[in-house]
């Protein structure tokens, strides 16, 4: 791999671990709003009901089929409906609850993606380190400052902020401008090969796809680690 000065690192599932936070948190909920009266069977239910759930919305904001406020204001009625809630019974403030603590207690969880840490300690005396992230603005914020990932970055480019989200040329361009990165010296390392590593190849940077779960692909990338530890190998050159 040729040498760089400039990495650019996703958030959620790259280097925070969204799955096992949500999942904790998801969990919490379940027995504390005792979603068993509803209907809802049980609380892995719960979790795997909205995992599926919200990847779906997460796919329709990327595509700008819907915005963050739609997706807010109805994640869990669509989760609460997937999971066979007797939703007679449930009422607009018990979801709107629900979401709320969602939100700010996910956010404030720690867990980190295996090798995190060893990787950013390797990174941060060599490279100019920077977030590029789709995640919502004031909910980033929090998770890497609770993580303790905020000591590691510069600057945090959210989607939000940026005016536009991955895959869009305009965030990518947006980064540049404000890190002061330059294009053929900067590397975007991400988990999602539509936002993160065709965002980036469409618009000239190199990538680095992180494929934990192993998923075949016929994408062209520049390269591909399933653990995180491995960029050490890949940039210690």
């Amino acid at each position: 791999m040729k040498s760089y000065k400039y990495l650019f690192f996703d958030l959620d599932h790259t280097l925070w671990d969204w799955d096992a936070n949500a999942s904790e948190t998801l969990f919490d909920l379940y027995h504390r709003y005792d979603l068993g009266k509803y209907g809802v069977q049980d609380e892995v239910t719960f979790r795997d009901v909205f995992f599926h759930e919200n990847a779906k919305l997460w796919a329709d904001l990327d595509t700008g089929k819907i915005d963050k406020f739609y997706l807010r204001n109805n994640r869990f009625r669509i989760v609460m409906e997937a999971a066979n809630a007797n939703m007679r019974s449930v009422n607009e403030d018990l979801l709107v609850d629900i979401n709320s603590n969602f939100l700010v207690e996910c956010s404030k969880k720690k867990k980190v993606i295996d090798g995190a840490f060893e990787v950013l300690d390797f990174c941060r005396d060599q490279f100019d380190l920077h977030i590029i992230t789709n995640g919502f603005e004031e909910i980033q914020s929090i998770k890497m400052e609770h993580s303790g990932l905020d000591q590691y970055f510069d600057k945090i480019i959210t989607s939000e902020k940026a005016g536009h989200k991955k895959p869009s040329a305009g965030i990518y361009q947006y980064a540049l401008k404000h890190t002061g990165a330059v294009l053929e010296d900067s590397l975007m390392i991400g988990d999602n090969l539509g936002t993160d590593i065709k965002g980036a190849r469409d618009f000239g940077m190199d990538q680095v796809y992180f494929n934990p779960a192993k998923n075949s692909h016929q994408e062209e990338v520049t390269s591909e680690i399933t653990q995180l530890t491995q960029l050490i190998q890949l940039l210690d050159k």
